[in-house]
């Protein structure tokens, strides 16, 4: 298997992860927002449980049609993967800005951060393989 071939089923695999927490929060507001901790007393529910759904709704839109491009236009599916990528890789980074400013990060947040670099980092692999012809590509049309 080439390493090309390998970064595109990388990439269509931390697809189908990012799609599968997305209808997990869809399906599961509650338990999910728990986990992380932000379901509280506090805030109301229905008002909670539709911003969860909503994150669950770009979760699987998204990384579904990035595996679908990765899979039928690898070259448009590699930009938009990057695009992905970016932003799993700001959560990370979010998160590690957030151990630092804060203290003490806890077992899930570093766990998190761990799991979003991963993602982000799999998720841009197949950019890498091709990313000078599609930038090419890009910049022929100017």
């Amino acid at each position: 298997m080439s390493s090309y071939v390998l970064s595109l089923f990388l990439a269509v695999l931390a697809c189908v992860i990012g799609g599968s927490l997305g209808g997990m929060i869809l399906a599961r507001p509650q338990t999910m927002l728990g986990m992380a901790g932000i379901a509280d007393e506090d805030t109301p529910k229905p008002t909670l449980f539709a911003e969860g759904r909503a994150l669950g709704g770009v979760l699987i839109a998204s990384h579904g049609v990035a595996a679908l491009y990765l899979g039928y236009q690898p070259r448009i599916g590699a930009a938009m993967a990057l695009a992905l990528a970016v932003a799993w890789l700001g959560a990370a980074a979010g998160r590690a800005v957030s151990a630092a400013l804060d203290g003490a990060a806890g077992r899930y947040n570093n766990g998190a951060m761990v799991f979003n670099a991963l993602i982000g980092v799999t998720l841009s692999l197949p950019f890498f393989q091709i990313g000078r012809v599609a930038l090419r590509g890009v910049t022929s049309f100017a």
